[in-house]
Protein backbone atom coordinates (compact mmCIF):
# COMPACT_ATOMS: atom_id res chain seq x y z
CA UNK A 1 0.00 0.00 0.00
CA UNK A 2 2.80 2.43 0.92
CA UNK A 3 4.68 1.55 -2.27
CA UNK A 4 1.58 2.31 -4.35
CA UNK A 5 1.10 5.66 -2.63
CA UNK A 6 4.77 6.52 -3.19
CA UNK A 7 4.44 5.62 -6.85
CA UNK A 8 1.38 7.86 -7.26
CA UNK A 9 3.15 10.66 -5.41
CA UNK A 10 6.19 10.39 -7.71
CA UNK A 11 3.98 10.55 -10.82
CA UNK A 12 2.22 13.67 -9.55
CA UNK A 13 5.53 15.27 -8.53
CA UNK A 14 7.03 14.45 -11.89
CA UNK A 15 4.06 16.04 -13.66
CA UNK A 16 4.38 19.25 -11.67
CA UNK A 17 8.15 19.39 -12.23
CA UNK A 18 7.81 18.97 -15.98
CA UNK A 19 5.14 21.65 -16.14
CA UNK A 20 7.12 24.16 -14.09
CA UNK A 21 10.63 23.38 -15.21
CA UNK A 22 10.69 22.48 -18.87
CA UNK A 23 10.69 24.80 -21.76
CA UNK A 24 6.90 24.70 -22.11
CA UNK A 25 5.74 28.21 -22.83
CA UNK A 26 3.51 30.25 -20.55
CA UNK A 27 0.75 29.52 -23.04
CA UNK A 28 1.27 25.74 -23.20
CA UNK A 29 -0.62 25.18 -26.41
CA UNK A 30 1.21 27.75 -28.54
CA UNK A 31 3.32 26.92 -31.57
CA UNK A 32 6.74 25.54 -30.59
CA UNK A 33 9.78 27.45 -31.81
CA UNK A 34 13.20 26.14 -32.76
CA UNK A 35 14.75 29.20 -34.35
CA UNK A 36 18.24 28.71 -32.92
CA UNK A 37 18.91 25.36 -34.59
CA UNK A 38 21.16 25.48 -37.63
CA UNK A 39 20.28 23.23 -40.54
CA UNK A 40 22.60 20.31 -41.24
CA UNK A 41 22.43 18.41 -44.52
CA UNK A 42 19.97 15.49 -44.02
CA UNK A 43 22.14 13.11 -46.04
CA UNK A 44 24.62 13.14 -43.14
CA UNK A 45 22.22 10.91 -41.18
CA UNK A 46 20.33 7.69 -41.73
CA UNK A 47 16.67 7.70 -40.67
CA UNK A 48 16.09 4.66 -38.47
CA UNK A 49 12.79 3.07 -37.49
CA UNK A 50 12.20 0.10 -35.20
CA UNK A 51 9.28 -1.52 -33.37
CA UNK A 52 8.98 -1.54 -29.58
CA UNK A 53 7.56 -4.36 -27.46
CA UNK A 54 4.12 -2.71 -27.48
CA UNK A 55 4.22 -2.56 -31.30
CA UNK A 56 4.90 1.17 -31.55
CA UNK A 57 7.28 2.42 -34.24
CA UNK A 58 10.09 4.63 -32.93
CA UNK A 59 12.17 6.84 -35.18
CA UNK A 60 15.56 8.46 -34.93
CA UNK A 61 18.65 9.58 -36.79
CA UNK A 62 21.76 7.42 -36.83
CA UNK A 63 25.20 8.49 -37.97
CA UNK A 64 27.62 5.59 -38.29
CA UNK A 65 31.03 6.00 -36.71
CA UNK A 66 34.36 4.22 -37.06
CA UNK A 67 34.52 0.54 -36.12
CA UNK A 68 36.85 1.24 -33.19
CA UNK A 69 34.82 4.13 -31.78
CA UNK A 70 32.18 4.36 -29.06
CA UNK A 71 28.58 5.57 -29.34
CA UNK A 72 26.46 8.47 -28.13
CA UNK A 73 22.71 8.34 -27.50
CA UNK A 74 21.06 11.77 -27.70
CA UNK A 75 17.77 12.54 -25.94
CA UNK A 76 16.00 15.81 -26.78
CA UNK A 77 13.95 17.92 -24.37
CA UNK A 78 10.16 18.19 -24.11
CA UNK A 79 9.79 21.02 -26.62
CA UNK A 80 11.88 19.75 -29.55
CA UNK A 81 12.74 16.58 -31.48
CA UNK A 82 15.87 14.84 -32.73
CA UNK A 83 16.54 17.53 -35.37
CA UNK A 84 17.62 19.92 -32.60
CA UNK A 85 20.73 17.75 -32.20
CA UNK A 86 21.72 17.82 -35.89
CA UNK A 87 24.62 20.21 -35.34
CA UNK A 88 25.97 18.22 -32.37
CA UNK A 89 25.53 14.94 -34.25
CA UNK A 90 27.58 16.34 -37.12
CA UNK A 91 30.39 17.24 -34.71
CA UNK A 92 30.28 13.78 -33.11
CA UNK A 93 30.57 12.29 -36.59
CA UNK A 94 33.66 14.41 -37.23
CA UNK A 95 35.35 12.54 -34.37
CA UNK A 96 34.26 9.18 -35.76
CA UNK A 97 31.76 8.51 -32.96
CA UNK A 98 28.53 6.60 -33.56
CA UNK A 99 25.59 8.90 -32.83
CA UNK A 100 21.91 8.03 -32.47
CA UNK A 101 19.45 10.85 -31.86
CA UNK A 102 16.08 9.42 -30.83
CA UNK A 103 12.70 10.99 -31.43
CA UNK A 104 11.00 10.37 -28.10
CA UNK A 105 7.53 8.86 -28.35
CA UNK A 106 5.11 11.59 -29.34
CA UNK A 107 7.74 13.75 -31.11
CA UNK A 108 9.28 14.04 -34.57
CA UNK A 109 9.02 10.78 -36.47
CA UNK A 110 7.86 8.84 -33.38
CA UNK A 111 4.22 9.87 -33.56
CA UNK A 112 0.90 8.20 -34.19
CA UNK A 113 -2.74 9.19 -33.81
CA UNK A 114 -2.63 7.85 -30.25
CA UNK A 115 0.81 9.20 -29.27
CA UNK A 116 1.42 12.80 -30.31
CA UNK A 117 2.61 15.68 -28.15
CA UNK A 118 1.30 18.14 -30.72
CA UNK A 119 -2.18 16.60 -30.51
CA UNK A 120 -2.07 16.66 -26.71
CA UNK A 121 -1.37 20.40 -26.79
CA UNK A 122 -4.01 21.00 -29.45
CA UNK A 123 -6.78 18.99 -27.78
CA UNK A 124 -6.21 19.82 -24.11
CA UNK A 125 -8.81 22.21 -22.77
CA UNK A 126 -6.87 23.14 -19.64
CA UNK A 127 -3.52 22.70 -17.88
CA UNK A 128 -4.61 19.72 -15.78
CA UNK A 129 -5.75 17.78 -18.84
CA UNK A 130 -2.49 18.57 -20.60
CA UNK A 131 -0.42 17.43 -17.62
CA UNK A 132 -2.36 14.18 -17.27
CA UNK A 133 -2.03 13.28 -20.93
CA UNK A 134 1.62 14.27 -21.01
CA UNK A 135 2.46 12.04 -18.02
CA UNK A 136 0.75 9.13 -19.76
CA UNK A 137 2.84 9.77 -22.87
CA UNK A 138 6.13 9.94 -20.98
CA UNK A 139 5.36 6.73 -19.06
CA UNK A 140 6.54 4.84 -22.18
CA UNK A 141 9.85 6.64 -22.43
CA UNK A 142 11.93 4.43 -20.15
CA UNK A 143 11.27 1.29 -22.19
CA UNK A 144 11.54 3.22 -25.48
CA UNK A 145 14.93 4.64 -24.54
CA UNK A 146 16.17 1.23 -23.44
CA UNK A 147 15.19 -0.07 -26.90
CA UNK A 148 17.10 2.83 -28.50
CA UNK A 149 20.14 2.08 -26.34
CA UNK A 150 20.03 -1.57 -27.42
CA UNK A 151 19.81 -0.49 -31.07
CA UNK A 152 22.91 1.69 -30.71
CA UNK A 153 24.68 -1.02 -28.74
CA UNK A 154 24.41 -3.37 -31.75
CA UNK A 155 26.24 -0.75 -33.87
CA UNK A 156 29.11 -0.29 -31.43
CA UNK A 157 31.90 -2.81 -30.82
CA UNK A 158 31.53 -4.84 -27.62
CA UNK A 159 34.71 -3.39 -26.16
CA UNK A 160 33.54 0.19 -26.68
CA UNK A 161 31.17 2.28 -24.55
CA UNK A 162 28.03 4.39 -24.83
CA UNK A 163 27.49 7.92 -23.49
CA UNK A 164 24.18 9.74 -23.15
CA UNK A 165 23.39 13.38 -23.95
CA UNK A 166 20.21 14.76 -22.38
CA UNK A 167 18.49 18.13 -22.24
CA UNK A 168 15.85 19.47 -19.88
CA UNK A 169 13.23 16.86 -18.98
CA UNK A 170 15.10 13.97 -20.66
CA UNK A 171 17.83 14.13 -18.01
CA UNK A 172 15.69 11.94 -15.77
CA UNK A 173 15.49 9.39 -18.58
CA UNK A 174 19.28 9.30 -18.84
CA UNK A 175 19.45 8.54 -15.11
CA UNK A 176 16.84 5.78 -15.36
CA UNK A 177 18.77 4.21 -18.23
CA UNK A 178 22.01 4.29 -16.22
CA UNK A 179 20.27 2.37 -13.44
CA UNK A 180 19.75 -0.51 -15.88
CA UNK A 181 22.73 -0.36 -18.24
CA UNK A 182 26.40 0.55 -18.04
CA UNK A 183 26.77 4.14 -19.24
CA UNK A 184 30.22 5.61 -19.76
CA UNK A 185 29.37 9.30 -19.27
CA UNK A 186 26.64 11.93 -19.40
CA UNK A 187 26.16 15.33 -20.94
CA UNK A 188 23.39 17.12 -19.03
CA UNK A 189 22.13 20.38 -20.50
CA UNK A 190 20.04 22.47 -18.05
CA UNK A 191 18.61 19.33 -16.39
CA UNK A 192 15.02 19.39 -15.13
CA UNK A 193 14.76 16.96 -12.20
CA UNK A 194 12.50 16.62 -9.19
CA UNK A 195 13.72 15.62 -5.72
CA UNK A 196 13.35 11.86 -6.25
CA UNK A 197 15.08 11.96 -9.63
CA UNK A 198 18.05 13.78 -8.10
CA UNK A 199 18.21 11.08 -5.43
CA UNK A 200 18.29 8.44 -8.17
CA UNK A 201 21.23 10.29 -9.71
CA UNK A 202 23.07 10.38 -6.39
CA UNK A 203 22.68 6.61 -6.06
CA UNK A 204 24.48 5.97 -9.36
CA UNK A 205 28.16 5.14 -9.42
CA UNK A 206 30.27 8.19 -10.22
CA UNK A 207 30.80 8.70 -13.94
CA UNK A 208 32.12 11.79 -15.75
CA UNK A 209 29.43 14.37 -16.52
CA UNK A 210 29.58 17.50 -18.65
CA UNK A 211 27.08 19.94 -17.12
CA UNK A 212 25.74 23.02 -18.89
CA UNK A 213 23.70 25.63 -17.05
CA UNK A 214 22.26 29.14 -17.39
CA UNK A 215 22.80 31.31 -14.31
CA UNK A 216 19.52 33.17 -14.57
CA UNK A 217 17.36 30.09 -15.10
CA UNK A 218 17.17 29.50 -11.36
CA UNK A 219 15.55 26.05 -11.23
CA UNK A 220 17.88 24.21 -13.59
CA UNK A 221 20.94 26.20 -12.47
CA UNK A 222 20.54 25.09 -8.86
CA UNK A 223 20.05 21.50 -9.99
CA UNK A 224 23.15 21.68 -12.18
CA UNK A 225 25.28 23.00 -9.33
CA UNK A 226 23.92 20.43 -6.88
CA UNK A 227 24.63 17.48 -9.15
CA UNK A 228 28.07 18.74 -10.10
CA UNK A 229 29.08 19.22 -6.48
CA UNK A 230 27.80 15.73 -5.63
CA UNK A 231 29.63 14.08 -8.53
CA UNK A 232 32.97 12.61 -7.48
CA UNK A 233 34.57 11.97 -10.88
CA UNK A 234 37.50 14.32 -11.46
CA UNK A 235 36.82 14.36 -15.21
CA UNK A 236 33.43 16.05 -14.70
CA UNK A 237 33.06 19.65 -15.72
CA UNK A 238 30.56 22.46 -15.22
CA UNK A 239 30.04 25.32 -17.66
CA UNK A 240 27.65 28.12 -16.85
CA UNK A 241 26.48 31.05 -18.92
CA UNK A 242 24.73 34.32 -18.24
CA UNK A 243 21.10 34.49 -19.29
CA UNK A 244 18.13 32.14 -19.26
CA UNK A 245 18.73 29.97 -22.34
CA UNK A 246 17.81 26.32 -21.78
CA UNK A 247 18.61 22.98 -23.36
CA UNK A 248 18.77 23.20 -27.18
CA UNK A 249 18.45 26.97 -27.20
CA UNK A 250 21.66 27.09 -25.16
CA UNK A 251 23.85 24.71 -27.18
CA UNK A 252 22.60 25.86 -30.58
CA UNK A 253 22.81 29.51 -29.64
CA UNK A 254 26.56 29.31 -29.09
CA UNK A 255 28.37 28.02 -32.15
CA UNK A 256 31.37 26.55 -30.35
CA UNK A 257 29.44 24.46 -27.80
CA UNK A 258 28.58 21.57 -30.13
CA UNK A 259 32.26 21.06 -30.93
CA UNK A 260 33.27 21.45 -27.27
CA UNK A 261 30.77 18.77 -26.21
CA UNK A 262 31.87 16.43 -29.00
CA UNK A 263 35.54 16.95 -28.13
CA UNK A 264 34.89 16.22 -24.45
CA UNK A 265 32.92 13.07 -25.27
CA UNK A 266 35.57 11.86 -27.69
CA UNK A 267 38.22 12.28 -25.00
CA UNK A 268 36.18 10.56 -22.27
CA UNK A 269 35.06 7.67 -24.49
CA UNK A 270 38.61 7.05 -25.68
CA UNK A 271 39.77 6.12 -22.15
Amino acid sequence: MIAQLNKKFNVILRSITIFLGCCISAVPFAQEENADVETVKPEAFNQVKFITEDKFMLSGKYSAGNSDKSGVLLLHDCDHDSSSYDKLTEQLSNYGLHAFSLDLRGYGGSVSEQYSHANIKLNSKDILTYQTEFVLLTSFWQSDILAAYNYLRTRVAKNRDVAVVSAGCSSAQAIFLAEKMRINSFVMITPVLNYMEKEHYKNLIDIPVYFLGSVHHANTYQTTKELFEWNGDERSTLRTFKGIRQSHSLINGKRYLANDIALWLNDILAK
